[in-house]
C-alpha cells in the first residue's frame, strides 16, 4: 500500500466532516504548504506555522463575531496565499460557513453573491455594500487564543458563463468524497505521485475559490502535505520564471493557460527558424509517447528532443498536468503533450465538483479529446445527448436569497453539457445544450468544437456564433479579438484564419469572419460569453469589420504596418526615458542615455501595449524604434 493509498483509506474510515479534512491536512506539520519568492528570496510556511496562524485567526475571528448565529455564512474576498488558507478554515472553525467570493468579479455581482448568502461580514481587503469588512490582518495580528466550534459547509458560486453565478454549497461528506476520488487518479495514473528531485510542487494558479483550485489543487495536495508554489503575478514570464525556478511538477490550469503556452512554443520556434524542425520534432515525439515503451520515450523527450524546449517554456520538472473548466484547442494538446509535458483533460462543473479526467498513459489517447470516465463516487445517464449525473460529491444545498434551500445529492442532476459516450466507456465534450448552433449544413454543433479548430497564436479569443444572412436565414461568424490590431498582422491572421476555414468539413465551416474592435466579453472563468457577443453585435454596441481575402498586397500591409506601429513604439522609447526627440532610428542607450532597468521597462510596456512578449536574450538587438517595430510585424507572421 503506498503512502497516499494510506492515508485516502484511513480518510475513508474517519468521520466524513470538513473537520477531519482539516485534520488530515495539517498532519504533516514540518512540510511547506506554500513557497514563493519574496526580493528574489525563496519564502516558505509550513504547515504547522500556518496551524498556528489559523487557531490564532480562529479565535480573533470569534471575538469579533461573536453576535452571529452559528451556521451564518461568512464572505472570503482574498487572493490565493496564506491568508486566504487562514480565513479559510478559520471561518469554519468558529462554526461559520465560508462563502468563497471570485475576486475577478464586479462589485455588483460580488454584492448579489453576498445578499443571497444571507453574509454580512466578509474576509477580505476591499469593502462591499451590505458587509462588513475583517481585514486579513485583524485576524493574523492575533496572539494566544483559540477557538473550535466547527460548521460542516463550503459555499461556491458558479462561473457565471451562461447567466448570473449561483451560490451552491457543499457539506463535509460530498467534500471527502471529493478528496478520496484522487485514489481513483492514483489507480488509474500513477505518474500523479512522480516526485522530481526529491519533491512534489504543484502551481497555485487556479483560484482557490475555484470548485477546481479547491478540490483538485487545495484539498487534494494539501492532505498528503504536498507543496504550493504561488505566483508573484499571472504573466506569461512571471509563470515561466516561477515554475523553473521551483522545480514546480504539477500544473492544473484552465485551456487558455495551456493555449498560452503551446502559443509561446510556436512564436519561439517561428522567430529562431525553428518552426519546419519543431513539427517534425513533435511528430517524432507523439510516436514515442503513443509506443510499447512509452516511458523511454518519455525520457528521450524530455532529455534530447525537447530538453531546451522545456527549459524555455516551464521547466523540466513538470511531471503531471491537467486541463479543464472548457473545451480545448486540438493543436495545444498535440504540443504540450509533444514536447513531454503529459496534459490530461478534465471535466467537471461547480455543482458537481471534478467529475472525470481522462487518464491514460498513452499520448494518443490524450489527443482524441476524451474527459476520460466518470468517477466511480458518481452515477451517469445521458438523454437525448445530455449528461445526468448524481453521486456523493455533488452539491448538497442551494441558496437564494438568503434562504438555504437542501438538495439530495443522489438525485439526478441535469448538466446540460452534451457528450458523447462511446463503445469503449469513456466520454467526449461536444458543448453546453444551450450553446448549440447550426452548422452551415445544419447540424446542431457547439460553438466551441468550432472554435477549437481556429485556434491561432495572433487571435486573444475566438467566438463562433449565430448571425442574420442577408438570405434572411442565419450562418454562422466566427468573431476574432486579435492580438495585435496593425495592418500587418491583420492581414496575415485573416489569411490564417481563411485557410483554416477552407480545409475544414463543411459542419465546422464558418460563413463570415469578424474582428473585434474591443476586447469580448469574457465570463469569470475567462472564457468568451458569446451569448453576450451575439447580443451586443446585434444591438450595435460591439464594434466589429470584415477584411476581404487578398483585399491588399503583403508588402502594402508591411509597410501600412509599420506606419502604424512607428509613432506608438516611438512614443514608448520617450516614455520611458524621458527623452522627447525620439526618431525612428535613435539608439536606447547611446542616442537617449536609456540603462539596461529602463529597457527592461520599455520590454514591458511593450507587452502590455501590443501583447506580445519580447525575450531580451534571444532578442539583443531591438535597441531602436524601427528594429522593436519590425520584430512586432515579425511576430505577427
Amino acid at each position: 500500500m503506498t503512502f497516499y493509498e494510506k492515508i485516502l483509506q484511513e480518510l475513508e474510515q474517519a468521520e466524513q466532516s470538513l473537520s477531519t479534512v482539516y485534520e488530515y491536512a495539517f498532519r504533516f506539520t514540518d512540510e511547506a504548504l506554500f513557497e514563493w519568492d519574496e526580493n528574489g528570496a525563496v519564502c516558505t510556511l509550513t504547515y504547522g506555522a500556518a496551524q498556528k496562524r489559523i487557531e490564532a485567526a480562529s479565535f480573533a475571528l470569534h471575538e469579533r463575531l461573536s453576535a452571529l448565529a452559528p451556521g451564518t455564512p461568512v464572505g472570503l474576498y482574498l487572493p490565493n496565499g496564506p491568508d486566504w488558507v487562514i480565513a479559510f478554515w478559520a471561518i469554519l472553525r468558529c462554526g461559520f460557513r465560508p462563502l468563497l467570493l471570485n475576486t475577478l468579479a464586479p462589485a455588483a455581482t460580488v454584492e448579489q453573491c453576498l445578499m443571497d448568502a444571507g453574509a454580512t461580514f466578509l474576509i477580505g481587503n476591499r469593502a462591499f455594500s451590505g458587509a462588513k469588512t475583517v481585514s486579513p490582518e485583524e485576524l493574523t495580528a492575533a496572539n494566544g487564543g483559540d477557538w473550535c466550534d466547527w460548521a460542516d459547509e463550503i459555499l461556491l458560486c458558479t462561473s457565471g458563463t451562461t447567466g448570473a453565478p449561483r451560490l451552491i454549497a457543499f457539506d463535509g461528506k460530498a467534500v471527502c468524497a471529493q478528496i478520496r476520488n484522487s485514489g481513483y487518479v492514483l489507480h488509474e495514473n500513477r505518474s500523479i505521485a512522480s516526485f522530481y528531485h526529491g519533491h512534489l510542487k504543484l502551481l497555485a494558479f487556479l483560484p482557490f475559490y475555484h470548485v477546481f483550485g479547491l478540490s483538485a489543487v487545495l484539498l487534494w495536495f494539501s492532505c498528503f502535505g504536498r507543496t504550493l508554489v504561488l505566483l508573484p503575478s499571472l504573466s506569461p514570464e512571471a509563470i515561466a520564471r516561477t515554475c523553473q525556478k521551483h522545480e514546480v511538477t504539477h500544473i492544473f490550469a484552465l485551456p487558455v493557460f495551456w493555449n498560452a503556452v503551446a502559443d509561446g512554443i510556436v512564436r519561439a520556434a517561428k522567430r529562431t527558424g525553428q518552426a519546419e524542425k519543431l513539427e517534425k520534432a513533435l511528430r517524432l515525439s507523439l510516436r514515442l509517447l503513443s509506443g510499447p515503451f512509452r516511458k523511454a520515450g518519455q525520457w528521450i523527450c524530455r532529455n534530447l528532443i525537447f530538453r531546451s524546449v522545456q527549459q524555455q517554456a516551464l521547466g523540466r520538472a513538470v511531471r503531471f498536468c491537467i486541463t479543464g473548466g472548457g473545451a480545448i484547442r486540438e493543436d495545444t494538446m498535440r504540443i504540450v503533450n509533444g514536447i513531454g509535458y503529459p496534459l490530461y483533460n478534465g471535466y467537471g462543473m461547480t455543482e458537481i465538483g471534478i467529475a472525470c479526467v481522462e487518464l491514460r498513459k498513452s499520448a494518443k489517447f490524450r489527443l482524441l479529446g476524451s474527459i476520460g470516465r466518470l468517477f466511480p463516487s458518481m452515477e451517469q445517464k445521458i438523454e437525448d445527448g445530455e449528461l445526468w449525473v448524481r453521486g456523493r460529491t455533488c452539491y448538497t444545498a442551494q441558496y437564494r436569497n438568503g434562504v438555504r434551500l437542501p438538495h439530495d445529492p443522489m438525485e439526478w442532476f441535469n448538466t446540460h453539457d452534451c457528450v458523447e459516450l462511446r463503445a469503449d466507456g469513456y466520454l467526449y465534450f461536444a458543448g453546453r445544450s444551450d450553446d448549440m448552433i447550426n452548422g452551415e449544413n445544419g447540424e446542431r454543433i457547439s460553438p466551441a468544437a468550432i472554435e477549437s479548430l481556429f485556434g491561432c497564436p495572433l487571435a486573444q479569443n475566438v467566438a463562433a456564433i449565430e448571425l442574420p444572412n442577408a438570405q434572411g436565414g442565419s450562418g454562422v461568424a466566427l468573431v476574432v479579438e486579435p492580438k495585435q490590431y496593425n495592418a500587418y498582422a491583420l492581414k496575415n491572421l485573416s489569411e490564417a484564419l481563411y485557410r483554416k476555414n477552407d480545409g475544414l468539413p463543411r459542419t465546422y465551416r464558418v460563413s463570415k469572419i469578424l474582428f473585434s474592435r474591443e476586447p469580448l466579453p469574457l465570463a469569470l472563468t475567462q472564457k468568451v460569453q458569446n451569448s453576450e457577443v451575439r447580443r451586443r453585435i446585434l444591438a450595435g454596441t460591439l464594434p466589429v469589420f470584415e477584411l476581404p481575402r487578398g483585399s491588399e498586397p503583403v508588402e502594402a500591409a508591411y509597410s501600412r504596418g509599420m506606419e502604424e506601429l512607428l509613432p506608438k513604439v516611438i512614443a514608448l522609447f520617450s516614455e520611458v526615458t524621458g527623452i522627447a526627440s525620439v526618431t525612428p532610428d535613435s539608439h536606447f542607450q547611446y542616442d537617449l542615455g536609456g540603462d539596461s532597468l529602463q529597457y527592461f521597462s520599455l520590454l514591458e510596456r511593450v507587452r502590455d501595449t501590443f501583447g506580445v512578449t519580447i525575450d531580451a536574450a534571444s532578442a539583443p538587438d531591438l535597441s531602436t524604434p524601427r528594429a522593436v517595430a519590425a520584430y512586432l510585424l515579425k511576430e505577427s507572421e
